[in-house]
């Protein structure tokens, strides 16, 4: 009789999601070094959040990788269930990874966050299709942000947001991949 193999897919989920972690955090962080660096336009679409859906965007492909390299260390056979799962698990370690280098980075560069309030203090004050109480609001709010960004609120909302985000879009591309990557399993007639 064979030894049952343990199909854990932990290896696979964590290697995929260190992966997209870091090049989510790295998308990020060009794009908020784009805003820095860009004088102000008074446009909405600044170098962040054009960075933040990209980065989203691709932050969805880590269930792909992480099913993929499932596949390759148990074989093609695998249900669509435990692709979800993988890609829920991956999206939990991208929100991870990408969390604790948004917390570490502002530490390596001390004066990366009053450079980015200030960049995008600047662009909200160019907007000339808001209200004067519009642009004081929005003000308000990117100034709370970034006063409040080692709070453990603001830490718990964006690990919550982030697990919400990415764990919900690495179940579809996990499952997915799970069924255009994989094979369903053969029932066992004993």
């Amino acid at each position: 009789m064979e030894p049952v193999q343990d199909k854990s897919f932990w290896n696979a989920a964590g290697m995929a999601g260190a992966i997209f972690g870091f090049v989510v955090f790295l998308i990020s962080l060009i794009g908020s070094y784009l805003t820095i660096m860009s004088e102000p336009t008074g446009s909405f679409l600044s170098g962040s959040m054009v960075s933040s859906g990209v980065g989203c965007l691709v932050g969805a492909f880590g269930g792909v990788l992480a099913v993929k390299f499932y596949i390759n260390e148990f074989g093609p056979e695998i249900k669509i269930g435990k692709g979800a799962v993988i890609g829920l698990v991956t999206g939990l370690f991208i929100t991870l990874l990408y969390q604790v280098l948004n917390l570490i980075w502002p530490i390596i560069d001390s004066s990366y966050l009053e450079n980015l309030q200030t960049a995008m203090i600047a662009n909200f004050e160019m907007m000339e299709q808001l209200s004067t109480e519009q642009r004081d609001q929005m003000i308000d709010a990117i100034y709370t942000q970034m006063q409040n960004y080692y709070s453990a609120a603001s830490i718990i909302q964006n690990l919550l947001l982030g697990a919400l985000t990415y764990g919900l879009l690495n179940v579809l591309s996990g499952l997915l991949s799970a069924k255009f990557m994989g094979t369903p399993p053969q029932e066992e007639l004993f």
